[in-house]
């Protein structure tokens, strides 16, 4: 594989020391972070401004009202964010992610005495109820703890498993998790076969890449996901241990809080808003005890908008990589992929294979569908179509497709449990082949503007921008 390309704009690049304030500093420094002194209702008043302001600006609230902490919300803006974080083009996203998980990284151990998430012990009296945590939709539960990275080790391989899960705070020490299928729901349920509980991290207020990390597929057990967030930075992953527990934790993380899962306890969480900008139900949850809580000298708080592009992005680049992985197992003229903004990063995705690779789009189509259990909508180009720009992908659908020939429905497949069109994550699939056969591709020659002297234009595009 070759190595990832460096940033389109290298004076955006971030500095070597990547954490929460380190990125903040940054996104300031380029005028994308926008800063609330006014006191802030954290009952939707705070997603309010997140929301209207999601895609444009990171926000820092300096004063949540009962909290006794700032409050930073809308850190991922874009792809073009993820790329500067990762030290790519935003193209390359999926293919940089793919490096980390084909080659994670050892990370550097931190003397917990020497880190700086351990500088302050917060009351155990009060865990909760000084933490910025906010309602975000009107029919939500309760206060929300959005972005945490739930830290648990695998029993067999000791390999570590971040995973961001929505937590409902009850009082000052509970917290009603919901937990996915996946490698933490199989890490429970183990301990929960032996009747034991089983010991957590909830680590707030980390960098991008640490959010990246924690949605690694949780298929390889051996796959230590601070590992993968080593891999994607330009320096090993500083990690110490956290007393209570011994769990390994980012040491320069803004806040760490230990706690158990109660062994087989369940109780009611949800609704809750989530990626479909739909409710998730109400359920029986695992519950999480807290017992001890630190954070760093003047910390900062950090909430992921439910339904906003951080939410989006952290999750859905992740899942490209993984997607992508699969695909070229089987077929090696794929491109590039993409799943969709309009899909929430998860829903809909648009693959990109070698132009000229006639008869495999179908292939492709059937894969992708059932690669990845979420997507219910794929669309196959021609890699002269850039998948990034929604307007060159609607011309590939618009003349490039004709829906007796290129269109695909899979009937009663698994999808997504939180898609509120499935019943019960039954869902039907829709595959569309917006490739050019071999024999039509001079019909479908593209227009193109050939300049005689192409060394010009820049010269003339600067004057026109001039006057």
């Amino acid at each position: 594989m070759n190595p990832p390309s460096g940033p389109a704009n290298p004076s955006s690049q971030w500095p070597a020391e990547q954490n929460l304030r380190s990125w903040l500093s940054h996104v300031d420094a380029l005028g994308r972070l926008g800063r609330v002194r006014s006191r802030v209702d954290p009952d939707q008043e705070v997603s309010a401004v997140l929301e209207r302001l999601d895609g444009q600006r990171s926000v820092l609230f300096h004063d949540v009202a009962s909290a006794h902490f700032p409050l930073a919300g809308n850190l991922v803006l874009s792809r073009a964010d993820i790329a500067e974080a990762m030290g790519c083009r935003p193209h390359e996203t999926a293919t940089r992610y793919l490096a980390a998980l084909t080659r994670p990284r050892p990370w550097a151990q931190v003397p917990a005495t020497e880190a700086p998430v351990f500088t302050q012990r917060l009351d155990e009296e009060t865990l909760l109820s000084r933490l910025p945590l906010t309602v975000q939709h009107e029919h939500d539960a309760g206060r929300y703890l959005t972005s945490g990275l739930l830290v648990v080790r695998d029993p067999t391989t000791f390999a570590t498993n971040l995973s961001i899960n929505r937590m409902l705070a009850i009082g000052e020490r509970t917290l009603r998790t919901l937990v996915l299928p996946g490698r933490l729901r199989r890490i429970l349920a183990a301990a929960e076969r032996r009747g034991v509980d089983l010991d957590v991290a909830i680590v707030v207020g980390v960098d991008p890449l640490l959010g990246l990390a924690s949605q690694a597929p949780g298929t390889d057990r051996a796959l230590d996901h601070l590992e993968v967030a080593s891999a994607l930075r330009t320096t090993p992953l500083p990690v110490t241990i956290c007393p209570a527990n011994g769990l390994p934790v980012p040491a320069d993380a803004e806040f760490v809080l230990a706690g158990r899962f109660r062994a087989a306890a369940r109780e009611s969480e949800g609704p809750f808003g989530e990626f479909p900008r739909t409710y998730g139900p109400s359920a029986p949850a695992p519950v999480i005890e807290l017992t001890a809580g630190w954070h760093r000298s003047a910390p900062v708080f950090h909430t992921i908008l439910s339904g906003g592009r951080e939410h989006f992005l952290l999750g859905g680049i992740p899942r490209e990589a993984a997607l992508l992985r699969t695909l070229r197992q089987t077929h090696p003229d794929v491109v590039a992929i993409r799943l969709t903004e309009a899909g929430s990063c998860r829903l809909h995705a648009v693959v990109a294979v070698r132009e000229g690779a006639d008869g495999s789009a179908m292939n492709v189509l059937l894969a992708t569908l059932g690669g990845a259990s979420a997507v219910k909508y794929a669309v196959v180009v021609d890699d002269d179509v850039d998948i990034h720009d929604d307007e060159q992908v609607g011309w590939a659908l618009a003349t490039r497709v004709q829906a007796d020939r290129d269109v695909l429905v899979v009937p009663r497949t698994a999808g997504s449990g939180l898609d509120p069109s499935a019943s019960n994550g039954v869902t039907a699939k829709l595959g569309i082949d917006a490739t050019v056969p071999a024999a039509s591709r001079h019909r479908h020659a593209r227009m193109r503007v050939r300049p005689h002297r192409p060394e010009w234009i820049e010269r003339f595009l600067a004057e026109a921008a001039m006057s």
